[in-house]
């Protein structure tokens, strides 16, 4: 008789109470994300006897016999229980068994098994060992390390201090902080949005302009979960505008009871003020610090030097992060 055994989910109070409190639960994993982010998803519990140790969410193939990466959903896969009362040893093992538990129960009945797991799953073992003397490679999980950043944000909750004052203004590399004194002065601001109309069209010129050509289909996708989830609270839009109204960049920012995340941003293409898109983030900064009592903030990918630059531009900690796949990636 197996130590583990796999339940379904039946309540999604539940289910978003545990990704909650697990330390590798995210937004991503909770039951608003996955039911906007359209497409084929599933969940289930690991449990011992009675208690539930591990939770795993999943994206499916359509066909629902591959899990699948998807660009909409940052973080998934394998989540634990806190462990508090254990000692760390005992803890560190069992969140091992625990993984290989799941391992072995996907390989057996998914064609292809891939999955972004939080940077709070700190041990990629079960994985790297799985079939370990194998010489086929088709046995074996292939590890793809990644990074993102964290960025402190509690000491802007204080509204009222003189932003340039503030360790975050300080540390932030001389072309973002000129970029928000540029925007300050020519007398820019940032709104909430109500809907994801206006970063999608400047998505939309963004990706043309550099080429890509990107699939209606996605771009309803990103829609559809974008006002969902502001409906529900779950996403802020921000919009900068110039003074006269028009409005230059849209970033999309995702909340969960831990932190924030940057999901999206895009702006005009005509627009030639080079602050627009530093003064988004440092703007969604201050509200979500001062509004929303969020202390920190996951810059959601640094993976691409362009972009992987000028979000640690802003500070932060770079935090490593698997992306794991079994056979050849999506």
């Amino acid at each position: 008789m197996e130590k583990y055994a796999v339940r379904q989910v039946d309540d999604d109070s539940v289910w978003d109470r545990f990704v909650n409190e697990s330390p590798q639960g995210t937004l991503f994993s909770t039951t608003h994300y996955l039911c906007a982010m359209g497409r084929e998803f599933e969940r289930f519990y690991v449990c011992k006897g009675n208690e539930i140790k591990a939770a795993v969410a999943l994206v499916l193939s359509d066909d629902r016999t591959a899990v699948e990466l998807d660009d909409l959903v940052v973080y998934n896969g394998i989540m634990f229980a806190p462990q508090a009362d254990q000692k760390p040893v005992k803890a560190r093992q069992e969140r091992f068994e625990l993984s290989e538990f799941v391992i072995g129960h996907l390989c057996n009945r998914c064609s292809r098994v891939e999955m972004a797991l939080a940077p709070q799953f700190e041990d990629a073992r079960p994985f790297l060992w799985h079939n370990y003397h194998s010489s086929d490679p088709n046995h074996k999980f292939i590890t793809d390390l990644r990074y993102t950043s964290y960025l402190a944000i509690g000491e802007l909750s204080q509204g009222n201090t003189n932003e340039e004052e503030t360790e975050i203004f300080k540390n932030m590399e001389t072309p973002r902080r000129y970029n928000v004194r540029e925007a300050r002065k020519a007398g820019a601001y940032v709104r909430p949005g109500c809907d994801a109309g206006k970063f999608i069209r400047f998505y939309r010129e963004l990706m043309r302009g550099q080429g890509e050509q990107v699939a209606e289909a996605k771009l309803a996708r990103m829609r559809n979960l974008i006002d969902t989830l502001a409906g529900s609270g779950d996403v802020v839009i921000y919009e900068v505008c110039r003074s006269s109204g028009d409005v230059l960049y849209v970033v999309v920012y995702g909340l969960d009871m831990k932190r924030s995340y940057y999901l999206f941003g895009a702006g005009d293409g005509l627009a030639t003020e080079g602050y627009k898109g530093t003064f988004a983030h440092w703007e969604a900064f201050r509200d979500l610090a001062v509004q929303r009592r969020i202390t920190e903030v996951d810059m959601e990918g640094v993976n691409s030097p362009k972009r992987g630059w000028f979000k640690l531009g802003f500070g932060g900690d770079l935090r490593p992060y698997y992306q794991i796949y079994k056979g050849t990636p999506t």
